[in-house]
């Protein structure tokens, strides 16, 4: 019987999950996982070598839901999608991390495209949450009020910084309270950032909150 590998033998910190066995895979799942953290350096700034390592991993594990129903796939999206948004990562990062990913496998193994876009749809099914709340225009809109207001200083702010943010929000008015939280310490806590920063954070979601608040009402 063939031995499934586990998510340890390529990040010893990533624990016991199966991944794939298929080394173009393993390979693509590499090469997105450096994508999404030059495409969102907030992953750098944030989580350092630790980025690329867990997006190796995950990929890899993600790799094998192209296996699995649709069903099956959109569930283990929004677990893995929840997991991660606690832990200051929104569902955002994780929508097009699915993305590049696909590209990357597609890339690797043509003749499986069909299959790998199952990441398409999970994907689509994670922004249509997060639209169902916010529209992108509004989310791009409150994302460059924070990067206004975090240059009061004259320190720029981390590229697509106030996306995160906002995405965080989202998050939250979607049923995972840690995720704006988690986001709002790191960027808020004395010391990491100029002060300008912090304050802008806090303006940030609170028009993000009653943007969402008056959308439904």
């Amino acid at each position: 019987m063939r031995e499934i590998p586990l998510a340890s033998t390529i990040n010893q910190a990533a624990g016991s999950h199966p991944i794939t066995d298929d080394p173009r895979e393993l390979e693509a799942a590499r090469r997105a996982a450096e994508r999404s953290v030059r495409e969102y350096p907030y992953y750098q700034a944030r989580y350092g070598e630790n980025a690329v390592r867990f997006g190796h991993s995950d990929g890899a594990w993600i790799a094998l839901l192209a296996h699995d129903s649709q069903r099956g796939a959109d569930e283990q999206v929004q677990w893995l999608g929840r997991v991660l948004a606690t832990r200051g990562m929104p569902r955002l990062l994780l929508e097009r991390h699915l993305e590049i990913l696909y590209e990357e496998l597609a890339a690797a193994v043509p003749q499986e495209r069909t299959r790998y876009e199952a990441l398409l749809r999970s994907a689509e099914m994670l922004r249509a949450l997060r639209r169902s709340v916010l529209p992108d225009d509004a989310l791009h809109a409150l994302a460059a009020e924070f990067d206004a207001g975090a240059r009061g200083e004259g320190s720029a702010p981390i590229p697509r910084l106030g996306e995160i943010l906002v995405a965080a929000a989202v998050d939250e008015r979607l049923g995972i309270p840690e995720a704006a939280a988690s986001v709002e310490r790191w960027i808020t806590l004395p010391g990491r950032f100029p002060p300008a920063w912090a304050e802008a954070a806090r303006r940030t979601l609170e028009a993000a909150r009653d943007r969402m608040s008056a959308a439904v009402g």
